[in-house]
């Protein structure tokens, strides 16, 4: 909750009784599941209520565990999903309602007994694809040492002026990927530790992020339109303060499909 200034460009607030809550129990889910590390994910907006999201981890950033809280003090772990669960989830387009017991209806059901996909499930379908899609995070912030272990870098000082306004300077934060000819190809200086992620510049259709310069040009803001509710921002380390990045999705979880007509 330290990076609120930032986030609030990107739309997110939060009552102060909401704040106060989140910040006493992160800390008490990070000491009582014992994670190094404990953040807030973000808000998926439900009709009757909302899910804050916490995500947690120890020394691999890519083994996260999820928790959701609708009351901003109790938090529960979201299930593990099956590939055949996410494909279901990913066909469902309704809001979620704010109850993570409710089961929801597929349209192509087939016969045989299935589990049911219930809000709880949904959630976990939900995170993981947001964050293949759009969960990004600025070239160089992370490294890969000699045991091909992903470190985040505590050198990094951000990106330079130029830089930051160039989409080819934010990476997809997933793991998997592999050098190839293109992409040495397509990157004139290639650093083989930093350069470990796919850059977003080439995402499908063109158009799908919104870059802004905000603060006098001291700070840039990312929006996803994929994934509306997707916000990232980045502030370089100047002599007033240290070099800021992170983001936060706070949106109704439903994938815009209809982009590449928008667009």
């Amino acid at each position: 909750m330290d990076d609120i200034d930032y986030l609030s460009m990107g739309g997110f607030t939060i009552n102060y009784e909401d704040r106060a809550g989140l910040n006493c129990s992160l800390r008490i889910l990070k000491d009582a599941e014992k994670y190094k590390n404990v953040s807030l994910w973000g808000r998926i907006i439900g009709v009757q209520k909302d899910y804050f999201i916490a995500q947690c981890w120890n020394d691999d950033i890519f083994d996260r565990k999820y928790f959701y809280s609708t009351d901003t003090i109790t938090w529960l772990q979201l299930p593990e999903i099956t590939d055949e669960e996410l494909k279901d989830i990913s066909e469902i387009y309704s809001r979620f309602i704010g109850d993570p017991s409710y089961e929801y209806q597929l349209q192509n059901q087939t016969p045989q007994k299935k589990e049911p996909i219930n809000e709880e499930k949904r959630l976990s379908g939900v995170i993981k694809m947001i964050n293949y899609d759009v969960e990004i995070v600025p070239r160089g912030a992370y490294y890969q040492d000699r045991l091909r272990n992903i470190l985040s870098n505590e050198k990094f000082k951000g990106l330079t002026e130029k830089d930051m306004i160039d989409l080819a300077s934010y990476f997809h934060f997933r793991s998997g990927f592999k050098l190839s000819l293109e992409t040495v190809e397509d990157r004139i200086s290639i650093d083989q530790s930093i350069d470990i992620f796919d850059n977003i510049e080439k995402d499908k259709p063109d158009g799908i992020w919104s870059l802004q310069v905000e603060k006098g040009g001291s700070t840039i803001t990312l929006r996803s339109l994929l994934w509306p509710g997707y916000f990232f921002f980045h502030a370089p380390k100047t002599e007033m303060r240290q070099c800021k990045y992170g983001s936060m999705y706070n949106g109704y979880g439903i994938k815009n499909v209809n982009l590449g007509i928008m667009l």
